[in-house]
């Protein structure tokens, strides 16, 4: 859970540095990448995200804003396009399946077949 939120933080504008001091101690046994490293390439997708956003349709914005709403995280100003990736990180957090959350927002999890 603290993952998720220091995830939100940086989201929301708060810097690496302050978000990786402020949860080290939870998180001081993470296996795999340590926070700082995560945070640091989610902060570059999720700002590229935005750069690259020109728009969604209705109904697919609609859709996000109920699971950030569940999962009671606002959207910051300016972050639109990358309120599709935090809508993936929320639906895994409120329990759904990652391939679930995954195809929900619009990513293929599955091999293409060949041939």
């Amino acid at each position: 859970m603290c993952v998720f939120a220091a995830i939100i933080d940086v989201w929301s504008g708060k810097s690496v540095e302050e978000t990786v001091e402020k949860y080290k101690s939870e998180v001081a046994d993470l296996p795999g990448y340590n926070l700082e490293y995560i945070l640091y390439d989610l902060k570059w997708i999720l700002d590229q995200e935005d750069v690259n956003f020109t728009g969604r349709p209705e109904r697919k914005q609609k859709q996000l804003d109920e699971i950030l709403s569940k999962a009671g995280v606002k959207v910051p100003r300016g972050r639109a396009g990358s309120q599709l990736a935090i809508s993936l990180f929320c639906d895994i957090m409120l329990g759904k399946h990652s391939v679930e959350a995954f195809h929900r927002a619009g990513l293929d999890v599955l091999p293409k077949k060949r041939g």
